[in-house]
């Protein structure tokens, strides 16, 4: 993965993607017990365009068989790590990306999306398997819950988020 990590550097060093993070299950794995994952989900922020524009994916792609990547369909392989780019595609997405943390994954500076926009997208997406991580990250308290209600109400989400998952309101009755 240190070697997909230094190419999505270079993307940046480069000009060529203003910023990415790093989401999905191997974001979760620096803050809760490890998941098995297939993929590195790498989240990408491109410029402001039209909305009816084609995200411009081929020249990510390019410079990452420049890197030594190798495309196996949806995905770049590189060294040994699938990587999934997926573009900004909202602005829980863009939020996300921006607000992402730096973290050290051997030696290589990485960003790593936040627990709480790790849990907002998790339930934006609704699988089974993002629910299952979601109660993961609340019952080893690895998430701000008032964050993550925060960013739920921002985005729409707020109906998103189970009731046994919602901080207790200081206006509810104690029995």
């Amino acid at each position: 993965m240190r070697t997909a990590l230094l190419a999505l550097n270079k993307l940046v060093d480069d000009g060529l993607i203003p910023a990415y993070a790093i989401g999905g299950a191997i974001a979760a794995n620096f803050y809760v017990e490890a998941f098995a994952t297939a993929d590195l989900d790498v989240f990408v922020l491109f410029p402001a365009q039209d909305a009816s524009a084609i995200l411009p994916l081929s020249p990510i792609y390019r410079a990452l068989e420049r890197a030594g990547g190798k495309v196996r369909g949806e995905h770049i392989e590189i060294d040994g790590t699938l990587l999934q780019i997926v573009p900004d595609s909202d602005a829980l997405s863009r939020e996300a990306i921006a607000q992402a943390t730096l973290v050290d994954y051997e030696g290589v500076p990485t960003r790593v999306m936040a627990a709480e926009h790790l849990c907002a997208i998790a339930l934006q997406t609704g699988r089974r398997k993002d629910l299952a991580r979601v109660e993961m990250f609340v019952t080893q308290q690895a998430v701000d819950l008032k964050g993550l209600v925060d960013i739920l109400e921002r985005h729409g989400l707020s109906e998103k988020l189970p009731e046994e998952f919602r901080p207790a309101s200081p206006f509810s009755s104690g029995g």
